[in-house]
């Protein structure tokens, strides 16, 4: 069973026109039940319209933070997405469950290369990573694959270019834009896409991580296989 504990909501800010960024502090009384490693994920629970509604997000920011940063993207229709959206009021109460595991990031210190693979939301686990990884793990690679719709539509876009331009021998960002030009690939993240990146980068990756829909991981994981890379190294999370 997950313990809850009441959240107060105390920033909002937009992201992108699909998603937010919402706040919530962590008193210091319950520091310890939210000290949370980069890849972790809470459930939120709140009664909307007589619906208790639950969802499930993970966080984005660092640990040392004192509070747990959600970034939520609008799909459809989604009754919780709606309120955050549109009437979220900071100082509103969320019943927020302790951190859970979800993406197995490797936090020792030996030097890894590491190959990430997302589209959209599914970037939240790794910003936070990638952000733990930059101060902690200086001996690190990280490549990330990350296709969106647009830069205007991809979430943490700036912040990211602004770590990469920083830390340019442990960052480099391959972004895929499917409505977009200026991206480093049009279109898709597709075997050619994964190709040409492989052929940039090698295939001595320590480990590879993935969060996107199945066909998605199928994909990936057909290019990687076939590249050597073998299948233990590889971890996935997929969503419909």
């Amino acid at each position: 069973m997950s313990t809850f504990h009441n959240l107060k909501v105390v920033d909002k800010k937009t992201l992108t026109p699909e998603s937010v960024s919402v706040v919530l502090d962590v008193p210091e009384s319950l520091r310890k039940a939210y000290n949370f490693k980069p890849g972790q994920f809470v459930i939120v629970q709140k009664d909307i319209n007589g619906q208790n509604l639950k969802r499930y997000y993970s966080i984005y920011n660092r640990p040392e933070e004192n509070q747990l940063k959600l970034g939520i993207k609008f799909k459809g229709k989604d009754g919780f997405a709606d309120y955050v959206m549109h009437d979220l009021q900071l100082g509103d109460i969320w019943q927020v469950s302790e951190p859970m595991n979800d993406v197995p990031f490797d936090l020792s210190e030996r030097p890894q290369k590491i190959l990430v693979i997302t589209i959209g939301s599914g970037i939240t686990p790794f910003y936070s990573y990638i952000q733990y990884m930059l101060h902690k793990q200086p001996h690190n690679k990280l490549v990330l694959i990350y296709g969106n719709e647009s830069p205007d539509k991809t979430m943490f876009n700036k912040e990211l270019q602004n770590l990469e331009k920083g830390h340019p021998d442990q960052l480099k960002i391959y972004n895929v834009y499917s409505k977009d030009l200026s991206g480093n690939y049009y279109g898709r993240i597709n075997i050619e896409v994964l190709q040409d990146i492989l052929q940039k980068e090698g295939t001595d990756f320590d480990a590879v991580y993935m969060i996107g829909p199945d066909d998605l991981k199928k994909t990936a994981a057909k290019v990687l296989t076939t590249a050597g890379i073998k299948q233990d190294k590889l971890h996935y999370r997929v969503y419909s």
